[in-house]
């Protein structure tokens, strides 16, 4: 957290982000009349619910309720410390980072991000050198050329080699990183007798990965054919950290962009060799998992740059069944997904080792869409010419489609279900609705789903009618602030029951104690990024601006009676609930303290006197009549 509300640096690292930039460089989002929406990143989304205000520089899921300003952006999705978001953001904004901010950014290397990014720099370096420079690495050199790798291709993938020594890194982290420091970026594992650490890439052709920014964050490896070290896995792929993930990193984005944002087409295969084949063929529009097959992260990030993805796995059976999962799962994503398998099983590589690039084009070109490459895929499992065999295509190529709600009602949908109904003989509306059905099924079990996620939401939701009266009043201290002192006269935190709407309260009646209203803008600030203060001041936003609070405080200026009303009628309506709320407690506590009196006694304490003359009051008031005073 921050130091508080008047840190200077960290508001104007605020001022000069924009979140509605930010968060679409992950999150694709589209206009939302003054704001923008998109799939929450936070949850299963399958249907907008994510929200950015542009105006209050706040974001919010209206399923989940996570949500907050530029900063818990940055910690939710770089999992990082908050120091560490504001030195992201400034470096973003091209802002110098004062000195105390460093020293808050920097920390222990070890846990920090940038430490991490050090660590695996320097390994990077020195086993890039080693390929050069050692016995060995002559080796792993000869093997890249027969390869056909050339010198270029090799300097630009900064490709290395760790030698056949289990220390090696170890040995040369002396005095500069520890063995912890190492463990922590994957570079070394741990001993199962736990006498130490070993390096995890002996004898291999090392691979660096880079993030987007061209960082390298982690590695791959290849165990050479002429060495001596026995594997039975021929590529080793580094293990997630901090800096690290699988299901957001593609190998070689970062040579990758610019031709993707030109062609408007990324290509997507599956291991490193076959992408730098590519990549010194003259197709640079290429990247490649890791280990993974394509993620929703992946395909939403790709999205930012490309039209068109077109998965080029390798065509053995792993292969194509790899990516037929992928289409299963991406097909909600609404992106055009072609999927390319080679002839003869080939990967791209070989395929391009015998083949032109105009060849290899040629084919990317005519790949087919993700949905026909399914329905193929479906057909060669199944006998179409039988009755079973057409109603197995048909309940495979169902509940494919009902994985894709965008699809629904697009003219896409309609050459597919056509498609699959003459392929299949059988009558269209029928299939329609069956499709309908499942769909039908599906949003039902979704909603059983969702509503056991969300048993216990992060926003609490208003379960009787005080606790809505409080809702209600931060309602209007949001949208007509200029309230806030009459309110703090007659409320104050003890009146309300709800801890987070509590909180919100307290926050308010300290901005106005600092001088000036709880706009929401200072409201932001005030929160110190807080996911749930940020996520209620925005929802408790939405609310008021859906039942159109401030024109409801523009109604009755005047009594029935003609005279002038001192406080809007609606706020009235509000604060009733509450301060009659406060009246049942204190008479209830007056009623205690009644039964503590010595019925013998012929004298009321004063304390007693004070007891019953509140009953009196709360009595009289229910019957409608106006008080007088105990005596």
């Amino acid at each position: 957290m921050s130091a508080g509300f008047g840190d200077e640096f960290k508001e104007q690292v605020r001022a000069a982000t924009d979140l509605v930039e930010l968060i679409s460089a992950t999150v694709p989002l589209t206009p939302n009349g003054r704001d923008f929406k998109g799939l929450c990143p936070f949850h299963d989304d399958r249907n907008p619910s994510f929200h950015v205000y542009s105006s209050r520089q706040t974001y919010r899921c209206w399923v989940c309720d996570l949500g907050g300003d530029c900063f818990t952006w940055v910690q939710e999705t770089e999992k990082v410390s908050f120091p560490e978001a504001v030195r992201i953001l400034a470096e973003r904004a091209r802002l110098s980072m004062p000195a105390t901010w460093r020293r808050r950014a920097s920390g222990r290397q070890s846990d920090d991000k940038s430490g991490q990014f050090n660590v695996v720099e320097w390994a990077a370096c020195l086993m890039q050198q080693s390929l050069r420079t050692t016995p060995e690495g002559e080796r792993a050199l000869e093997y890249l050329t027969s390869r056909g790798l050339t010198e270029e291709t090799i300097h630009s993938f900064r490709l290395g080699y760790h030698p056949e020594h289990w220390t090696w890194l170890l040995s040369r982290a002396r005095g500069r990183f520890s063995d912890r420091q190492l463990l922590d970026v994957g570079l070394v594992g741990e001993r199962r007798d736990g006498s130490g650490c070993y390096d995890n890439l002996v004898g291999r052709l090392v691979f660096p990965i880079t993030d987007e920014r061209g960082r390298a964050v982690s590695f791959g490896g290849r165990v050479l054919p002429s060495g001596n070290i026995e594997s039975d896995a021929k590529y080793w792929n580094g293990p997630e950290t901090p800096i690290f993930l699988k299901r957001r990193t593609l190998y070689a984005f970062c040579q990758a962009r610019e031709a993707i944002r030109r062609t408007k087409t990324a290509i997507v295969v599956e291991g490193y060799m076959d992408c730098i084949a590519c990549y010194q063929a003259g197709v640079t529009n290429v990247v490649a998992t890791l280990g993974t097959a394509l993620t929703d992260d992946h395909a939403r990030f790709l999205g930012r740059f490309a039209q068109r993805i077109v998965l080029n796995y390798d065509g053995d059976e792993a292969g194509r069944l790899a990516a037929e999962r992928s289409v299963t799962r991406l097909l909600a994503q609404e992106l055009d997904l072609r999927v390319l398998t080679l002839d003869e099983g080939q990967d791209p590589a070989d395929y391009l080792a015998d083949h032109s690039v105009a060849e290899f084009r040629a084919q990317i070109d005519a790949a087919p869409e993700a949905w026909e490459y399914k329905l193929q895929a479906v057909l060669s499992r199944n006998q179409s010419d039988s009755v079973h065999g057409r109603q197995q295509v048909l309940s495979e190529m169902l509940e494919f489609l009902t994985a894709a709600p965008g699809l629904a009602g697009t003219i896409r949908e309609d050459l597919v279900l056509r498609r699959i109904c003459t392929q299949i003989q059988t009558d269209e509306r029928r299939v329609r609705r069956q499709l309908a059905e499942h769909r039908n099924r599906q949003s039902r079990g979704r909603t059983l789903g969702k509503e056991a996620d969300h048993d216990t939401p992060r926003i609490s939701v208003p379960r009787n009618g005080a606790e809505q009266a409080e809702r209600e009043l931060l309602e209007i201290m949001l949208s007509v602030p200029e309230h806030i002192h009459y309110i703090r006269h007659h409320v104050g935190p003890d009146d309300f029951e709800d801890a987070q709407h509590r909180r919100l309260l307290e926050l308010c009646f300290d901005l106005e104690e600092a001088g000036g209203l709880p706009d929401f803008q200072r409201i932001v600030v005030a929160a110190d990024s807080s996911s749930e203060l940020i996520s209620l001041a925005n929802a408790v936003a939405d609310s008021a601006q859906e039942k159109g609070i401030s024109e409801l405080m523009s109604e009755g200026p005047v009594r029935e009676d003609g005279s002038e009303r001192v406080v809007p009628l609606h706020l009235e309506r509000v604060l009733n609930p509450i301060l009659e709320r406060r009246a049942k407690h204190k008479t209830l506590q007056s009623k205690q303290k009644m039964a503590q009196t010595d019925s013998s006694s012929s004298n009321l304490s004063g304390d007693a006197k004070e007891a019953l003359r509140r009953i009196y009051e709360f009595r009289q008031k229910q019957l409608g009549n106006q008080p007088r005073l105990f005596k």
